[in-house]
């Protein structure tokens, strides 16, 4: 999602804080609760969460992790993150657009031992799921992981669909998968690096 395509998305944020409703919503508390239940580790060094959105997840990851990086292209998710973890100060949350600025391995900052895809990938196509799956296995910590949850069913701004882009995933070399959850509203794969 690059940050000149983010109209969309600016107009969602602009309406509301919680566009998709992520605090209240059962299908977002639930799967959150999915997710913390996949997680293969207690505590992580490094975590980085692309596609942020609102922080709601970010709040939760943030207890997980001694270091925290989450990021958007809309300004206003940024800043909606930025004030509800402004008490965490290991976490950091950036405004950046996927793929071209994926973060670069920095000396102050250890390789993540997990990243996070949720509810982002519909917004890419396939060449650049190949390449954000590239990405996240470059920057994984040997032995990282790699979950992704999506919500199944069809809506309109999607360009791929739930399992073709998990699939897409699945095909990078260096990822192999762990663990599945399905059912008939979300799927979440994670992948460990080999």
């Amino acid at each position: 999602m690059r940050s000149g395509d983010s109209g969309h998305f600016d107009q969602l944020y602009a309406a509301s804080a919680d566009p998709w409703n992520t605090k209240t919503s059962w299908y977002e508390q639930r799967k959150r609760a999915i997710v913390a239940a996949m997680l293969p580790r207690q505590h992580c060094t490094a975590i980085f969460e692309p596609g942020c959105g609102s922080g709601e997840l970010t709040l939760q990851l943030a207890e997980r992790c001694g270091h925290l990086v989450a990021s958007d292209f809309c300004e206003d998710a940024v800043r909606i993150t930025r004030d509800k973890t402004a008490h965490l100060p290991h976490v950091h949350v950036r405004r950046q657009a996927l793929p071209e600025q994926w973060p670069a391995p920095a000396q102050d900052m250890p390789e993540f031992e997990l990243i996070l895809f949720s509810e982002l990938c519909y917004y890419f196509d396939a060449p650049q799921m190949a390449e954000i799956s590239a990405l996240a296995a470059g920057s994984l910590a040997r032995g990282g992981h790699l979950l992704a949850c999506h919500w199944k069913k069809d809506f309109d701004d999607r360009l791929l669909a739930t399992r073709p882009m998990h699939q897409l995933i699945d095909a990078h070399a260096r990822l192999k998968r762990q663990a599945c959850y399905e059912d008939e509203d979300i799927l979440v794969d994670l992948w460990r690096k080999t």
